[in-house]
């Protein structure tokens, strides 16, 4: 009865099911694409590493307040990042561990391999662990280990036999993208020569006979890390301590190397603010980040952390998303209006109807079955139909050039990534919505239908 009913009135049926379609679709439409910017932003923050992180920066007392973008608390602190300001990291609630960070570039030799510059980290050996490194072979960093170094997953693929024509290592590039390559040595094991000079990878033959020869010394490697980001993939790490000795000692020889050429730079560092000129500090959880980053700021320093740009991104694309959210909401309540105008419709057409299927003993709960039933026979061919429309129009977003989508994205490269995301659950409740939209906007009249009296039913057409 109800499909007969339905298709009597065809024409009507139609422009009715299509207002449910337009409005699924839209609906639909706009989640999609608010699924694959949180998809995006899921992606980008896997490849971020860890986000718990956050980077703080030091250096001149005048500039770091301003740059921080604290208050007037923050310009009558101290700017220094020195051991006590580290210390008062670790208050912080939600700091796990906080730990300075010295770095420099080496180059290095084993046999007829080199690597022409290498990151150099020096960091307390304490603070490893919590910080999220941990060893794939060998073991961390300890207290006391005076010449020993942590390598980088990438390190080894950084060697490369050195020739006229070639100044960059193919094999690195190689590893970067994640492709295996045959080691040309064994990190463990071999034998590798480290210097801060870049004359140990170079020829010596320009020198002069008043150029001091680079301090060389040996790399005792005691472990390789797991992947953890790029910048630590590529880097080594040693003692703290080891690494700002070495700094000393390369600047005081190529200080006495400039004296011998006549060129007096006195104590360059006199004048400099002593401290770190970057400090780790490792949160909790992500919840924490935020937090912890403003306690910072306060203190006068400059903190960063992977997520901040994302949150300003996210936020917009939400805003975005609420937008086009609201017009697809409307068009599924124009929807529903013209379910039940429909609905209204029909009973008022089919009142001697009604009042013969009362006469002859039809139930009351019988009529409000037929009257609901043909709602949501409607809502739910149009959510169908509608989700249909949706998986069409997220094809041709996915698969357009067009750069108007990618304000969807909120100024993100697409870098052939979905603009448009439409999971089975979300066919799913739009289906049931559509459904239970119709099954509202029908309930109404199929009261109406209930209450009308069967004898005056019958007479109305009479």
């Amino acid at each position: 009865m109800c499909f007969r009913s339905l298709y009597k009135r065809k024409l009507r049926t139609f422009l009715t099911i299509l207002g449910v379609i337009i409005g699924t679709a839209c609906i639909v439409t706009m989640i999609s694409l608010g699924l694959a910017v949180s998809a995006r932003f899921d992606g980008m923050i896997d490849d971020m590493g860890d986000v718990t992180i956050i980077n703080v920066y030091g250096g001149n007392q005048y500039m770091a307040p301003a740059v921080a973008g604290g208050g007037a608390s923050a310009r009558n602190q101290p700017t220094v990042l020195d051991d006590n300001m580290i210390t008062q990291f670790n208050r912080i609630p939600g700091v796990v561990a906080a730990t300075a960070i010295v770095s420099t570039y080496g180059y290095f030799k084993s046999g007829k391999y080199s690597i022409t510059g290498c990151q150099i980290l020096g960091i307390s050996p304490s603070a490893m662990e919590a910080l999220g490194y941990a060893p794939s072979q060998g073991r961390l960093l300890e207290m006391g280990d005076k010449s020993a170094a942590i390598v980088g997953r990438n390190f080894e693929a950084q060697f490369y036999k050195m020739d006229n024509r070639t100044y960059y290592s193919e094999r690195y590039e190689q590893a970067m993208q994640g492709i295996e390559i045959e080691p040309l040595i064994d990190v463990m094991s071999d034998r590798i020569n480290m210097s801060l000079d870049y004359r140990l990878v170079y020829s010596y033959e320009s020198a002069e006979e008043n150029t001091t020869l680079p301090k060389i010394q040996k790399l005792n490697v005691m472990g390789v890390l797991e992947s953890k980001d790029y910048n630590a993939d590529s880097s080594i790490f040693m003692d703290i301590t080891v690494v700002q000795q070495m700094i000393k000692d390369e600047q005081k020889r190529q200080q006495a190397e400039n004296e011998s050429y006549g060129y007096y730079s006195g104590n360059q560092n006199q004048n400099r603010n002593t401290g770190y000129d970057r400090v780790l500090v490792k949160c909790k959880d992500l919840d924490n980040v935020r937090s912890v980053s403003e306690a910072i700021q306060e203190l006068g320093f400059y903190a960063e952390f992977p997520t901040q740009y994302l949150d300003s991104l996210q936020s917009m694309t939400q805003g975005l998303q609420a937008m086009l959210g609201a017009v697809g909401a409307v068009s599924m309540l124009v929807a529903a209006i013209g379910i039940a105008n429909t609905m209204v419709m029909s009973v008022v057409e089919r009142t001697r109807e009604i009042g013969v299927m009362k006469v002859i003993g039809a139930k009351l709960s019988d009529i409000r079955k037929i009257f609901l039933t043909e709602a949501a026979i409607i809502g739910a061919f149009g959510g169908c139909a509608g989700v249909g429309l949706s998986l069409l129009l997220s094809f041709l977003l996915n698969n357009s050039q067009l750069e108007l989508f990618q304000m969807f994205l909120g100024g993100m490269d697409s870098g052939g990534e979905k603009i448009s995301l439409i999971t089975s659950w979300l066919c799913g409740a739009a289906i049931g919505f559509s459904a239970f939209v119709g099954l509202f906007s029908g309930y109404f009249p199929a009261r109406r239908a209930m209450k009308l009296s069967a004898l005056n039913a019958i007479r109305a057409d009479m």
